[in-house]
């Protein structure tokens, strides 16, 4: 009996573990880590039944798992199609290590309860951010956009509500449901004070199915009406008493620059996947591709998501892809029809109200980048595997998997261990890097206790030797290439050059990591700086030579990349064609996206018609100009001061008229 408990117990940490996972930073590997700690004990219990109960979808799911293995196998960047494949595995994991957790009706009773006070107490963090005006007073979160925000808030709402109706058609109108009440009313405050058209299209749509299924299980008009009430109080709230109100937002496309952007951007996803129809460019790697189709007049985004999730795993994994996802679409809709027609269940309404939360994230996907946050797909897949089990918790099947109980401990040991170094040893490798090699290092800390030489230079030479896929350690590996060359300025060696073996090793790197990140254009611009720095070490021509194709291939890969065309110029200044520079430069400045990479290209011009003279303020000015980064790139909102581009302006001006120009 204890042994029962401890297993539940442990799967029910495991899976709250997981979903918390997807919220941090270092989120991906370890959610992967946690779903294969879920996975191992579903298959003991799996072990201990002798069966797997197959359910509707799990023939879909295994495929779709399967096929999330093969495109990274496939991708030219494994690194990132591995680490963005346990991202996205989350859904036909959870759904199918569900159907084999032991207990599920007492897990989920407890992980019900979480749910039901998480909601309302993400709820209450996003409208403390709108009323304190915490970043730009959006309620987000623990996350930085408010679509995803508002798409967790659907997920929330739908269960709530459907749990809020059984439970005031068991007790009538008690005071016990205040606290219910109350919860709802957070979340739908929070859910419209969030401006999210694309949360609210889903919600107006499902909505509707929501009530009726609540009506024909219950036949209480007053559940219906108290859930419309609280809706239309959320509603006035927001719009009233925050000012926040999404009817303001409009879909014409004269008037919303957002919407037109996205039909731009959802072009140019569809162009990548047209080019790359079978296997995709690669989990994870629509960042990198997207510059390639961008079409200028979308230039108001990060550029980092498609905000269609169909579109952008399309393109990411080519068509299977889509028929894949649409497959599960189509099959938890079917599933959705079954609900329905189990009227006066409690279970038939509990499981529509699951049912229309995984809807919920799969409309809005179509709109948003949902499915790439790894949270939304455990929680898809659990509350879809979850609401399945209660409408037909027989499953369509049973698979014997009797036989692993034949399966003596040395060969289930090796087995294992196969397992652990093919799957989890990638992982448990990133996430040693992350905490050994960034931020306050407490891996390394940690390491230390054990290998007391430990420094961080040595970690990631150990990590890029196993693994040299490992971006992380190899970025550390190259500033590390970087700063001896700095400091090699007259340390001879006995046969050969050692700041040329040094720049020959770091140069090396850098080709590597190039062509694990679809070349990056910044480390482009790293390695053509350094060309360009160090060129006396190399035969005279070949490093400029060397530089411009890389900036050249950068432009390519990002024709709107301000860096890569500013390295550019640098190459023609050395060259002596500083006039050809000036208008590099200035046409450049037709071909950039924003106002602050068109002020860097000023900069630059400024500071080449100064030289040789160096200008502080300049460089003052470009660190400003630095610091102005995407709420993608930054993880969180940036508000810039008043009139910050014109005051930049006047002072590039003031500059350049001291210069006489």
């Amino acid at each position: 009996m204890r042994t029962r408990s401890f297993l539940d117990l442990s799967a029910f940490l495991v899976i709250v573990a997981a979903v918390g996972s997807g919220f941090v930073f270092i989120g991906t590997a370890l959610t992967g880590l946690l779903l294969l700690v879920w996975v191992g004990l579903a298959l003991r219990q799996a072990s201990i039944t002798g069966h797997w109960i197959r359910y509707p979808l799990s023939g879909w799911m295994l495929a779709y798992l399967a096929w999330l293995g093969g495109a990274t196998w496939l991708s030219s960047i494994p690194q990132i199609s591995w680490l963005t494949a346990w991202l996205l595995a989350g859904l036909p994991v959870a759904y199918l290590a569900w159907g084999m957790t032991p207990n599920p009706d007492r897990i989920w009773g407890a992980l019900r309860t979480v749910f039901l006070l998480a909601g309302p107490g993400f709820a209450a963090w996003g409208l403390w951010q709108v009323v304190t005006g915490y970043g730009n007073g959006q309620p987000v979160g623990p996350l930085v956009d408010k679509n995803a925000f508002a798409a967790l808030m659907n997920l929330f709402w739908f269960v709530a509500s459907a749990r809020f109706i059984g439970k005031v058609s068991d007790r009538g109108a008690s005071w016990r449901m205040v606290p219910h009440a109350l919860g709802l009313l957070l979340v739908a405050t929070t859910l419209f004070a969030a401006e999210s058209r694309g949360a609210t299209l889903t919600w107006l749509l499902l909505m509707p199915v929501a009530l009726w299924a609540g009506y024909r299980n219950t036949h209480n008009k007053r559940a219906i009406i108290s859930v419309l009430a609280i809706a239309l109080a959320g509603y006035l709230m927001a719009a009233n008493l925050l000012g926040l109100n999404v009817g303001h937002r409009t879909l014409n496309l004269e008037q919303d620059a957002s919407t037109s952007a996205r039909l731009l951007m959802w072009k140019s996803t569809a162009q990548i996947a047209r080019d790359h129809p079978i296997a995709g460019t690669g989990w994870g790697t629509f960042t990198s591709q997207y510059p390639a189709y961008r079409d200028p007049r979308e230039n108001t985004t990060a550029g980092v998501a498609a905000h269609n999730d169909y579109l952008q795993l399309t393109a990411e994994g080519g068509i299977p892809a889509l028929i894949l996802l649409l497959g599960i679409l189509t099959g938890l809709l079917l599933q959705l029809k079954r609900s329905l027609q189990l009227a006066s269940s409690p279970l038939a309404l509990e499981s529509t109200g699951l049912l229309l939360a995984a809807l919920a994230l799969f409309f809005h996907a179509s709109l948003n980048f949902i499915f790439y946050f790894a949270f939304m797909n455990v929680l898809a897949g659990l509350f879809a595997a979850r609401a399945i089990q209660l409408i037909k918790p027989d499953g369509v099947g049973q698979v014997n998997v009797g036989g692993l109980a034949q399966i003596g401990p040395a060969t289930k040991g090796v087995a294992g261990g196969f397992v652990v170094l093919l799957l989890a040893g990638p992982l448990l490798l990133h996430l040693f890097a992350q905490s050994a090699l960034t931020g306050s290092q407490p891996g390394l800390a940690l390491a230390r206790t054990v290998w007391p030489a430990a420094d961080a230079y040595t970690v990631a030479k150990f990590i890029t030797a196993v693994r040299p896929s490992s971006g992380i350690a190899q970025e550390l590996m190259l500033r590390a290439g970087e700063e001896a060359l700095k400091n090699s300025d007259g340390i001879n060696m006995q046969e050969g050059n050692f700041q040329r073996e040094l720049l020959m090793e770091t140069l090396d790197r850098y080709e590597l990591v190039r062509a694990q990140t679809a070349n990056s254009p910044a480390y482009g611009v790293r390695e053509a700086r350094m060309l360009i720095q160090y060129r006396d070490l190399l035969e005279p021509g070949v490093a400029l030579r060397r530089a411009r194709e890389i900036l050249v291939q950068n432009l390519s890969t990002d024709p709107f990349h301000a860096d890569s065309m500013i390295a550019l110029s640098r190459v023609e200044v050395v060259e002596g064609q500083s006039q050809k520079a000036q208008k590099l430069l200035a046409a450049s400045m037709q071909h950039v996206l924003s106002r602050r990479d068109q002020q860097l290209l000023a900069v630059e011009m400024v500071r080449q018609l100064a030289a040789p003279r160096q200008i502080a303020e300049l460089d003052a000015i470009e660190k400003q100009l630095r610091n102005v980064r995407s709420d993608s790139e930054t993880g969180k909102t940036l508000v810039l001061p008043a009139n910050f581009s014109e005051k930049i302006d006047m002072r590039l001006a003031e500059i350049a008229r001291s210069l006489g120009h």
